[in-house]
């Protein structure tokens, strides 16, 4: 039976590393070591910088955090972070310049571009180039990098993504004199200008999908032990009417969610809508105004959760009970998935993921909307150049038949009913049997027809 050491036992037991413990950190470089040692039950790390070595304890006995805590070890070596100075010996590292131009950017009003650089800084940049002399990096360097990115399978936007990071770098260091010449950039192969599909559900997919998800929470369903209930169903279709990102759940709270009226609308289905303050997760922390079915969900939604204790101000949104959004967002995608496995929605070369019904969203505001493009981009939080790109492509000749045929006319007052709405506002979203109604005046393109 193993016992565990007391530290008495442990002391003088020497702090050589074990030979057999000895490893390299994945995809950085091999003078990086993690390992363990008589002396301590925890993983401790090892660099040779400068002409010596740096030996740190790592504080965890488990290897897969005790790698990813040496790649933070790795990156304050480098730069000194923890002390908050800088040897002149590695003054022109590469570590120390990206450093150092990345935290310029901190504080200037652009936190997601601050975010966004320094996470591609330390993910490839900081564990290709490290140490090296910021002046002696050059076109095949830069060249090596590529082909690294490309050996991972990352696509040519996403290489391009890195190399601007780093021009970025070398740039500041040629207007700061640290070196006299930016080097010229290898062309990135496979480099494309086509447009990226933005796959959607039409009207007879989201139909298929609320009848999927109602059976599975019905039949007690589960992945992974995670059950499939009645409060997916209503997430789906709150998505389907918000035009918010899948990333958006992650931060948005019910304090989020301010019910606004709109007591001259003749309807009660459209007495009511939802406008989102909730912060930014990529672009703008612009409100948002959501489609009045939203609030019917939002409302059926939270009736379920208080019933399992949760609904409060503070709690959020989508699955409050998992306080680690990160997993959250993993549990909901598997249980998103299930469903469109069980709703049988496959269509050659489309990947239906939790994005597409944001992408539904936008698209059928396109097709029965009288929204112009621009209000629709500043209420999705994106740019009228991105919906006019990748959103209003998908549209063809043969869905705006109608339009294309129609004559304007002197429009006519009239006070409309329930009935005669409902299919059109909400565009076939509700669910509830005594509102479902058939859209009368809307003729809902099936995507053969593209």
């Amino acid at each position: 039976m193993v016992t565990k050491k007391t530290k008495a036992q442990y002391k003088g037991s020497g702090a050589n590393p074990i030979k057999e413990t000895i490893e390299s950190v994945a995809g950085y470089p091999d003078k990086l070591k993690i390992f363990k040692v008589e002396c301590s039950p925890h993983y401790w790390a090892r660099v040779y910088i400068n002409g010596k070595y740096k030996i740190k304890s790592l504080k965890t006995d488990v290897r897969k955090d005790a790698l990813a805590h040496a790649k933070t070890f790795y990156e304050d070596a480098l730069v000194d972070t923890r002390l908050g100075t800088v040897k002149p010996t590695k003054s022109k590292s590469f570590a120390v310049i990206g450093n150092t131009y990345i935290e310029t950017l901190n504080g200037s009003g652009k936190r997601r571009r601050y975010l966004d650089d320094r996470a591609r800084f330390k993910k490839e940049l900081i564990p290709h180039f490290g140490e090296q002399d910021v002046s002696q990096i050059t076109n095949a360097d830069i060249g090596a990098l590529f082909k690294k990115l490309e050996a991972k399978k990352l696509s040519p936007a996403t290489i391009n993504h890195y190399a601007i990071v780093l021009r970025k770098i070398l740039n500041y260091a040629a207007d700061n004199r640290i070196i006299n010449s930016v080097p010229n950039f290898p062309r990135i192969h496979g480099k494309s200008t086509s447009v990226t599909k933005r796959d959607y559900f039409d009207l007879n997919e989201i139909n298929e999908l609320k009848k999927a998800v109602t059976l599975l929470a019905r039949e007690k369903a589960t992945v992974r032990g995670n059950p499939i209930t009645l409060e997916l169903k209503y997430i789906i279709l709150f998505m389907v009417n918000s035009f918010i990102r899948p990333s958006d759940l992650r931060v948005l709270r019910h304090s989020h969610i301010v019910v606004k009226d709109r007591p001259d609308e003749a309807s009660p289905l459209y007495q009511h809508y939802l406008l989102l303050t909730h912060p930014a997760t990529k672009t703008t922390d612009q409100e948002v105004v959501t489609m009045p079915a939203a609030y019917r969900y939002y409302q059926k939604l939270l009736a379920l959760q208080k019933k399992r204790g949760y609904g409060e101000g503070h709690q959020f949104l989508a699955y409050p009970e998992y306080p680690n959004r990160t997993t959250m967002m993993n549990v909901l995608s598997r249980l998103f998935r299930a469903v469109v496995n069980r709703a049988g929605i496959v269509s050659d070369g489309e990947k239906h993921t939790l994005y597409s019904l944001r992408h539904s969203s936008i698209m059928l505001r396109l097709l029965y909307g009288e929204v112009n493009t621009l209000q629709l981009a500043r209420n999705a939080r994106t740019s009228q150049a991105m919906i006019e790109k990748h959103y209003a492509s998908r549209l063809t000749n043969l869905m705006g038949v109608d339009e294309l045929h129609s004559f304007k006319a002197k429009p006519k007052k009239k006070t409309p009913n329930a009935e005669e709405t409902s299919g059109v506002s909400d565009i076939g979203y509700v669910d509830e049997p005594e509102t479902r109604v058939a859209a009368k005046t809307i003729r809902a393109p099936n995507k053969s027809e593209k």
